[in-house]
């Protein structure tokens, strides 16, 4: 009976509009003055004793943070471009970048409504530019866009984990796979609408286009790079550097930096490019040398160095980081001075630098999560072909990944450097001119960071991005603080418990209890935020999944998954609303847009819900299985 006051109360304050941090707060002290034996003095303990010890709600600011600078920083258009120059001249390519695009911000911004307006805003207006429908545009761009909160780092993984004590980081290594398999069934969709439809395609831009957009977007990707390599380390070279919570505050300072003084789109340094049209192009080839050399010689010094030890003896760990540095410093003469054979230098650079390590690292994992997942879906389904196709899909997902990972960044060194000794040849430079012009024009960066660091701290643009941080991340936080205090409720009463003891007594297993959270979730959905549905839900159905055997980890991945569909899903969608914002179309035009790709995300459900190893292999593969001590 008390069960239900609870529950009613919360429903009836939602549905006649009381906002959701208050119906939570004050259905949660209306139950605890009327059914327990404490006073209203006690609440505001008990709401601090909600509160200790969730360190990982400092994380939540700091995304935010990095997520504004990065949407703001003009890091969206460069995405865009490096995601058509790779997938652009494919049937349906403009829309299939759109995805590619989509996937990239997310793991940069954790949130969909700003990955919608990022990306969107951009890639709207270029599709129906080349001949796409307006509707299709924003189908693909809505539900792509429900990508923001599945890629890590996710603020709403930061919250699950919040509610229900799990670990941050291995909620950010679970969402991997299943971020990339719902981005690759969405782009092959695409693509089949495409080929039936006769879509518009665009030219294959060349390597040298991929390799110079990649580049220009190479300091907002490493955002990515920053934080997973900081939280899990590189596996044979060093361990984890810092905590989720640090690294969400490296990640919002280094936004800061890159948006500011590297591509300075905002800022005192807006409108003074790092180098203006005529030093471009004598200058690139330089700069990329030292990039590269720089990036090897960190990377070699940190396993030289590391605690675990490297892939040779430490003794020799400072002679191979000055050995990448020379070579490549020799690789950008050689590109610059044999400019006939460069084609041929090249190859061997790609070959040795990064096909055989690709080939070796694909070898040793693909056979192991090929196994993993046949047994884990043979065990869900019982039927050997679907266990079978299953495992060999994951497995060349796998095998792709670690093979492009590995070998990419040899591929880039070798096309950015191909390009730009084209253009410094062209200009007429010499190639100790552009090494030499290039080393000046980092002194001037520094120079300027340094010079500019104290006005930027004050500048509008920067009080701005501020400001609309602080107005989320208030709004994020208060419902939470809410929340916990229902969390409070349910613990102390024991409500999850008595809901499992019935659910196990009327013989209800894993799967019907995941069908049960799944329609819970669907239909919140459709009417709560993410993350608001998210405390109030998690931490109801996590003891119970738990007594019923079913893994945190997987147990939040499904619920992120469900939280995607339902943001788009009238009435309350919040990508429905952003992107009939951003295309300028009405609400209703933009849900049947959503429609036939929200059919694809149902699939994909039903993929996370009953093959928990897409969601669990990585975790528990680097970080072993999940231990519940609370």
């Amino acid at each position: 009976m008390e069960v239900l006051f609870l529950f009613s109360m919360i429903i009836g304050l939602l549905l006649i509009g009381v906002p959701i941090a208050v119906s939570l707060g004050l259905s949660s002290i209306i139950f605890l003055l009327m059914y327990s034996d404490t006073s209203l003095a006690s609440v505001a303990q008990s709401l601090y004793q909600s509160m200790a010890g969730h360190y990982t709600l400092l994380a939540i600011p700091f995304f935010v943070l990095a997520s504004s600078f990065m949407s703001t920083g003009g890091v969206a258009k460069r995405i865009i471009r490096f995601a058509i120059a790779c997938v652009g001249h494919l049937q349906g390519g403009l829309a299939i970048a759109g995805v590619l695009a989509c996937m990239m911000f997310a793991a940069l911004s954790g949130s969909s409504p700003a990955t919608v307006v990022a990306i969107g805003s951009i890639v709207i207006a270029a599709m129906t530019q080349v001949g796409y429908t307006k509707e299709f545009a924003a189908g693909v761009i809505c539900n792509a866009g429900t990508l923001g909160i599945l890629i890590p780092p996710s603020i709403v993984m930061v919250v699950y984990a919040s509610a229900t004590d799990v670990s941050v980081g291995r909620m950010f290594l679970a969402g991997v796979f299943p971020g990339l398999l719902a981005g690759l069934m969405l782009m092959v969709t695409i693509y089949v609408f495409a080929r039936i439809r006769n879509m518009p395609k665009g030219e294959w831009l060349g390597w040298g286009e991929m390799s110079s957009a990649l580049i220009d977007a190479f300091w907002g990707l490493m955002l990515i790079a920053i934080i997973m390599v900081g939280i899990y380390g590189i596996p044979g070279v060093t361990g984890a550097i810092f905590t989720p919570t640090e690294a969400a505050a490296v990640a919002s300072i280094y936004a800061f930096f890159v948006a500011i003084f590297v591509y300075r789109d905002i800022g005192p340094l807006k409108s003074r490019p790092w180098l203006n049209d005529a030093e471009r192009p004598m200058l690139s080839l330089g700069f990329r040398v030292i990039i590269f050399a720089l990036i090897g010689f960190s990377l070699h010094v940190m396993a030289s160095s590391s605690a675990e030890g490297a892939p040779y003896p430490r003794s020799i760990g400072m002679p191979v980081a000055l050995g990448w540095v020379v070579l490549c410093a020799l690789a950008g003469w050689a590109m610059f001075q044999f400019q006939e054979a460069r084609g041929k230098i090249g190859l061997v650079l790609i070959a040795v630098l990064g096909v055989l390590p690709a080939v070796i690292a694909i070898f040793m994992i693909a056979p192991n999560v090929y196994g993993g997942v046949y047994a884990s879906a043979m065990e869900a389904t019982g039927i050997a072909v679907f266990a079978g196709f299953m495992g060999a899909l994951i497995a060349l997902i796998v095998a792709a990944l670690v093979g492009l990972f590995v070998a990419l960044p040899a591929v880039i060194f070798v096309f950015s450097l191909n390009v730009s000794s084209v253009q410094a040849r062209g200009a007429g430079t010499t190639y100790r001119a552009s090494l030499g012009g290039a080393a000046v024009s980092f002194g001037k960066g520094v120079g300027n960071a340094v010079i500019w660091f104290v006005p930027s701290l004050v500048h509008r643009d920067t009080r701005d991005t501020l400001f609309d941080a602080g107005k989320l991340t208030i709004t994020l936080m208060f419902i939470i603080a809410n929340a916990l205090i229902l969390k409070h409720v349910l613990t102390e009463e024991q409500i999850p418990q008595q809901i499992a003891g019935a659910m196990l007594e009327a013989g209800f297993g894993k799967i019907m209890f995941l069908v049960i959270v799944n329609v819970i979730l669907l239909i919140g959905g459709q009417f709560m935020e993410p993350s608001g549905l998210i405390v109030i839900v998690a931490p109801l159905v996590f003891p119970i999944a738990i007594e019923l055997g079913v893994d945190p980890i997987h147990l939040g991945i499904i619920m992120v998954v469900n939280m995607e569909i339902g943001m788009i899903t009238p009435p309350v969608g919040l990508n429905l609303f952003v992107t009939s914002g951003v295309a300028g179309m009405p609400m209703m035009a933009v849900v049947r847009a959503a429609l036939p790709f929200l059919l694809v995300l149902f699939v994909f459900l039903i993929m996370i819900t009953y093959i928990p190893i897409i969601s669990t292999y990585l975790p528990t593969t680097f970080m072993g299985p999940e231990i519940i001590t609370n």
